[in-house]
């Protein structure tokens, strides 16, 4: 019987349940989008990597990036070899403040680790952006939600499915 007694010392870390590629896929199931996902041979957590094992170039890789912006949180996506600029997005969203959400953030907010954070599924609701030259490439592979899981979706339909607007925020 658990009496909730907690030993001096032991402090109970807030537990975040993970979602997966099944929340993924279910949720553009259900939204009746295209897609398919699939096991890398082996994880990449970073969009180069993912673009090695995939045999892509690294633009076909879609990001997503999140921020903070005014406090409140955002998703960016962007090509897999480009970064956000600052002043760009500043700019777009209207806002003073910015700043880039680190991994326990991620996974608290959007409920999957960083570098497979899918654009879609999120635990917690919040304005999407794609960068315009993430829609250069029909299909595209993003984050699957989970490390060896990667989502290829044609990019109208990442738009569609994401709710995204489209922008103009890399360097």
């Amino acid at each position: 019987m658990d009496n909730g007694y907690q030993p001096q010392g032991h402090r109970q870390e807030e537990e975040v349940d993970l979602l997966s590629s099944v929340d993924v896929h279910n949720y553009l199931q259900m939204a009746n989008i295209p897609h398919e996902l699939s096991r890398m041979p082996e994880p990449a957590r970073t969009a180069s990597r993912a673009a090695a094992v995939l045999g892509l170039a690294p633009h076909q890789i879609v990001k997503s990036v999140l921020f903070y912006a005014d406090g409140k949180p955002v998703m960016v996506m962007i090509p897999g070899d480009r970064m956000v600029d600052y002043a760009k997005l500043k700019a777009e969203l209207k806002v003073s403040r910015l700043r880039l959400l680190n991994a326990d953030e991620v996974r608290q907010l959007t409920g999957y680790l960083i570098g497979c954070t899918p654009p879609v599924a999120l635990k917690t609701e919040m304005p999407r952006y794609i960068d315009i030259q993430a829609l250069r490439e029909d299909v595209v592979y993003t984050g699957g939600g989970e490390p060896e899981m990667v989502l290829k979706i044609r990019s109208y339909d990442l738009v569609r499915a994401a709710d995204a607007d489209v922008v103009d925020v890399i360097r």
